[in-house]
């Protein structure tokens, strides 16, 4: 279920990058929507959380606000998985609302850093919103 997980991280980085941004209130309104299903509780109870969201990036000191960020992003990544996994129909709802809310982000917040760090002759095989595929890597000098 690879496309879960991929569906599930560019949500979460979508929902997260709108908080304290113009682009908030629209990304509240729809993933609290999808997180009720048409349950006035379970949409309350999104609402709640995702006020926790944006209280603490806001809050936040500007040095801090991405490690706060990447925690949210963790925990939101793992409810929109949980959801979808739970709720497969409701995966075209998300990448539209995805697809939405990222169209909103000032271009600061459509951009994602990703550093990767290899040490003691590691190898590091990365890739963000996309595919990887490693078929076979040539020998290196000291082999």
């Amino acid at each position: 279920m690879e496309w879960l997980a991929t569906l599930a991280a560019t949500g979460a980085a979508a929902l997260v990058g709108a908080a304290a941004t113009d682009a908030w209130q629209s990304a509240r309104a729809g993933f609290a929507r999808l997180f009720g299903r048409g349950e006035t509780g379970r949409q309350e109870l999104a609402e709640r959380r995702l006020d926790v969201v944006e209280a603490e990036i806001v809050e936040a000191a500007p040095d801090e606000r991405d490690a706060v960020r990447q925690r949210h992003s963790a925990v939101w990544q793992t409810r929109l998985a949980d959801l979808v996994e739970e709720h497969p129909e409701l995966a075209d709802e998300l990448r539209a609302l995805v697809a939405d809310v990222t169209g909103q982000l000032p271009a600061g917040q459509r951009q994602w850093v990703q550093t990767n760090v290899a040490r003691d002759h590691g190898t590091v095989f990365a890739v963000q919103g996309g595919d990887l595929h490693v078929t076979d890597r040539p020998p290196s000098p000291q082999e």
